[in-house]
């Protein structure tokens, strides 16, 4: 991992790191656009700093408008959906993600899994084979190779829920894990085995026809050391903070054959940058309240006999969530406007 990171968008993309992959070019985003990210701890953290975010959103373009960004990541998901349900099986879990993906009607769908099933290293890492009495992953390859299996019914059902409209599948690679020193343990042999995975993710990505960014290379992973960076990008060598996800959001979007536009360096064009961050965080903190409320028990399962009444509030934050994302319009026009005069 690199020893230092680049904080400034515009410097980070002009590095030449994540070169866009062979299968990328054609990538492209079009106005009104549904993105909605799909994966684990990985996706559900970035909402909180927003900068995957902005980051496309910048790359995309002034004339490119009216982008829309639906954040389903869920913490210690697996490709089976383990942790989406909440009292049943991983089919609860499966169902709820299909759900969204209807209602949502996803143009470009990003999917980002691997890093715990890497690090497992062949142990049972899913519920799903136990519930079907099947078994467990007894070594590496095995673990993989259910990985793959579980990863190619998810593209596949997502693929079905989402509908027509779909356009864009991309699939990224995990990122590197970083070494923080004792007591934190050495990342060395996971960030080799998260490579493994890498490989098999690009692979993947090729039979179903999706794009696929580099992410673990683009962040230096490929000398598995996870040398710590100045400042360090994760919070505990694993879970990547506001520094990590800034590179990230660079990395990703130069990965997919994107530019960030010129003039980002200048401290007024990154004050409106800051403010465009600071709107899409407060959307996504609000659209996170709408699709996972707090106590769905009472809301929407066996308790709503006591609360239920309640559930018809939840609806009402669509038009909040619309009126945040007309402010990130207006803000990130006010970024475009201060690159070019600056």
């Amino acid at each position: 991992m690199k020893r230092s990171a680049l904080t400034l968008l515009s410097l980070f993309a002009a590095s030449g790191i994540g070169i866009p992959q062979e299968n990328l070019e054609a990538f492209q985003l079009k106005s009104d656009d549904s993105i909605i990210f799909v994966g684990n701890t990985f996706f559900e953290r970035s909402q909180r700093y927003g900068q995957i975010e902005t980051a496309i959103e910048l790359a995309a373009g002034p004339e490119i408008t009216g982008l829309k960004f639906r954040n389903l990541g869920w913490s210690g998901d697996s490709v089976f959906g383990d942790a989406r349900s909440y009292f049943g099986a991983p089919k609860e879990g499966r169902d709820r993600l299909d759900k969204g993906m209807t209602e949502l009607k996803p143009n470009v769908l990003f999917f980002c899994y691997g890093t715990g099933a890497a690090m497992s290293q062949g142990t049972d890492w899913t519920y799903e084979k136990t519930a079907q009495n099947r078994a467990a992953p007894t070594s590496f390859e095995a673990g993989l190779a259910s990985f793959l299996e579980g990863y190619g019914q998810l593209i596949d059902r997502s693929k079905a829920a989402a509908g027509t409209q779909l356009r864009e599948v991309v699939l990224i690679s995990p990122p590197p894990l970083e070494n923080l020193g004792a007591p934190l343990p050495d990342q060395f042999t996971n960030n080799k085995n998260i490579a493994k995975y890498r490989d098999a993710i690009r692979d993947l990505a090729k039979e179903k026809g999706a794009k696929f960014v580099d992410l673990f290379a683009a962040m230096g992973g490929d000398d598995f050391s996870g040398d710590t960076a100045n400042p360090p990008l994760t919070d505990n060598g694993i879970h990547y903070g506001n520094a990590g996800y800034e590179k990230i959001g660079s990395a990703l979007v130069t990965g997919l054959g994107m530019k960030l536009p010129e003039g980002l360096v200048d401290d007024t064009v990154q004050g409106k940058v800051a403010e465009l961050r600071d709107a899409v965080v407060k959307k996504n903190r609000t659209f996170f309240h709408r699709w996972r409320p707090a106590n769905e028990t009472y809301l929407f399962l066996f308790r709503k006999h006591e609360q239920g009444n309640n559930a018809k509030e939840i609806p009402m934050f669509d038009p909040i969530v619309k009126e945040q994302e007309s402010k990130i319009g207006e803000l990130r026009t006010a970024v475009f406007e201060a690159a070019r005069k600056g």
